[in-house]
């Protein structure tokens, strides 16, 4: 299996992680409400990331393009918000989140520049996140993979001229990673021997090689 997908036992068995379950019901209820229509619209015009305002770098998660859109959103925060959630509490979780997004819209507005939409940001964020937290539930190939796909984004953000603001995703993903370094160092992110983050697995490896230079 590539990719382990879901909890620990006794981690679902303690408690929900109620702050992905949070972000899932907003950005869903924010869909729903873009499928009204018009009487609605003026509000949500105003969410899109076409300049740096509070409104627009906050707002501009919650809104999608189409269902597909969503329902791909929704997934992978499925499959790996949750154990974030889990790992650096509810509220820390919900603070990422938008710390995630707005570094991730930054980006992209001195990047690139054009309007955009979309979670895509803020969810690769909780993605670099898991990736150094949990580093563990993934599979021989699950590193290697993810490596692939941040190449591939990188590449396509150089690019340039897709529809999709690929280097939103790479500054989500690069901030993420950052960010659960940090949190592992304070102490915020509550890795046990199951989980066994990417800084614990390398510090035996960076120990010795600081303890040879030092002989």
């Amino acid at each position: 299996m590539l990719v382990q997908i879901g909890f620990e036992r006794n981690d679902a068995a303690q408690k929900l992680p109620v702050g992905n379950y949070i972000v899932m019901m907003l950005a869903t209820i924010t869909f729903a409400i873009q499928m009204l229509g018009d009487p609605h619209q003026q509000y949500l015009d105003g969410l899109i990331l076409e300049r740096l305002s509070f409104s627009s770098v906050l707002g501009h998660m919650w809104l999608h393009m189409s269902g597909v859109h969503i329902v791909g959103n929704l997934i992978t925060l499925w499959i790996f918000g949750r154990h974030v959630s889990l790992k650096i509490g509810h509220a820390n979780y919900l603070l990422a989140y938008f710390c995630l997004g707005a570094i991730a819209a930054a980006v992209h507005f001195f990047y690139d520049g054009r309007p955009a939409i979309g979670a895509s940001g803020a969810i690769m964020g909780v993605l670099g996140m898991h990736v150094v937290i949990c580093f563990r539930h993934f599979g021989i190939l699950g590193p290697w993979l993810i490596l692939t796909w941040f190449l591939l984004n990188l590449i396509a953000s150089i690019i340039g001229n897709y529809p999709t603001t690929y280097v939103a995703h790479v500054g989500g993903f690069v901030a993420g990673i950052i960010l659960a370094n940090v949190l592992i160092i304070l102490n915020v992110a509550k890795c046990d021997q199951t989980d066994q983050s990417l800084v614990r697995l390398l510090r035996p490896s960076i120990s010795k090689t600081s303890a040879g230079e030092d002989s």
